[in-house]
């Protein structure tokens, strides 16, 4: 599936590719929210692409994977411009029931998906 999603991904983000940093500012970044449905064959189809995605945590998976989308968020954008040294930026958002300190490869291998909120 992480084959078929990634191309997905891609092709909207090559499409608005002189919409999205019209100034060419160097530093900048957004966060976009993806929402896809998958079928009975296990196939995605993208739904919608949201510029300003809801970060509520409204639910216990959400409460666990908002903060740590946003720490990612920042250790690839911020972070890259104003390293951190401090002891508190090692901080970790585990999510409850992955140990795998990668948790977006760990995403990307699974096959099934199924929640329960």
């Amino acid at each position: 599936m992480e084959s078929e999603i990634e191309p997905i991904i891609q092709l909207t983000l090559k499409s608005t590719e002189n919409k999205i940093n019209p100034n060419n500012k160097k530093y900048c970044f957004e966060i976009f929210g993806y929402d896809f449905m998958i079928d009975q064959n296990l196939k995605p189809w993208l739904i919608e692409v949201n510029t300003n995605p809801c970060l509520e945590e409204t639910s216990k998976l959400l409460k666990q994977y908002i903060p740590r989308m946003i720490d990612d968020a920042f250790k690839l954008t911020v972070d890259q411009v104003f390293p951190n040294n401090n002891t508190a930026a090692g901080t970790k958002f585990p999510v409850e029931g992955y140990s795998e300190a990668n948790m977006w490869k760990l995403i990307h291998q699974l096959k099934t998906w199924s929640y329960r909120y």
